[in-house]
């Protein structure tokens, strides 16, 4: 971390598993056996992490705690929720990037920025690779039933029909965007699919580019940072010495 950037106000957490098993292991642990345990996992680009990439886990864990009118109604009930966020390789994003204009940050980075960004919600983690977490917690919680539920935003969803993947093996959920929320749904209509408890469509929310704020770190604008970035993320990233070694 760049010498010139003042520690977070909260400690940054460590790895995934480890920050969740030692955050987490309480409450997991004080569960009755067989209780079911939503495992939502995200898989992105996230350069960089902004406020829309949170609230999307932050309106998944409503749907799952029955605190949403978004739930299906077929969907089982669940004693708790745990979110695990996983980033793109740097080939794949690099090349994304150059059309922008602007560089990268590298998948070590990206994951960092992420924690920072989630250091308040002791029920987030990160993982290397999406899913893999899953394993670990079924070790960890034999007695526990845990559910892996892979969310997407809908301009993916719309592009690859991935409601269609949707059954009871592969379990998914779609959180609506600007623009993108009704070609999901005109999609799902001409292919005959529905929402459901294997498909859950969670609410559309404010679009906050990634590409954006990229360009507002780039030009130090402040305010903008502070419209699409956590704090502690806008901190990092502003900071000369953090963001310009990254160009």
């Amino acid at each position: 971390m760049p010498a010139k950037l003042k520690p977070p106000t909260t400690p940054k957490p460590g790895t995934s598993d480890a920050q969740l098993f030692e955050l987490q292991s309480a409450t997991l642990a004080e569960l009755p056996a067989g209780s079911s345990v939503a495992v939502v996992t995200l898989l992105g680009s996230l350069c960089p992490v902004t406020l829309a990439h949170i609230r999307t886990f932050e309106e998944a864990r409503k749907i799952f705690l029955e605190a949403s009118p978004h739930r299906p109604p077929a969907l089982e009930s669940f004693a708790a929720v745990l979110g695990f966020v996983s980033v793109n390789g740097d080939g794949y994003v690099s090349r994304k990037m150059a059309k922008t204009g602007v560089p990268a940050l590298d998948a070590e980075t990206r994951l960092m920025l992420i924690r920072l960004a989630v250091a308040d919600m002791p029920w987030m983690g990160t993982e290397s690779r999406e899913g893999q977490s899953l394993w670990k917690l079924q070790q960890r919680w034999p007695s526990l039933n845990f559910v892996h539920f892979k969310m997407n935003g809908a301009d993916d969803v719309a592009k690859h029909r991935k409601y269609a993947w949707a059954d009871p093996m592969n379990r998914f959920l779609t959180m609506g965007r600007p623009g993108e929320t009704e070609k999901v749904l005109a999609g799902m209509r001409r292919d005959g699919y529905e929402a459901n408890a294997y498909h859950i469509l969670g609410p559309e929310l404010p679009d906050i580019s990634s590409t954006e704020a990229r360009r507002a770190i780039v030009a130090g604008d402040a305010a903008a940072c502070a419209r699409m970035l956590h704090p502690r993320v806008a901190e990092w990233c502003l900071s000369e010495s953090a963001w310009r070694k990254k160009q």
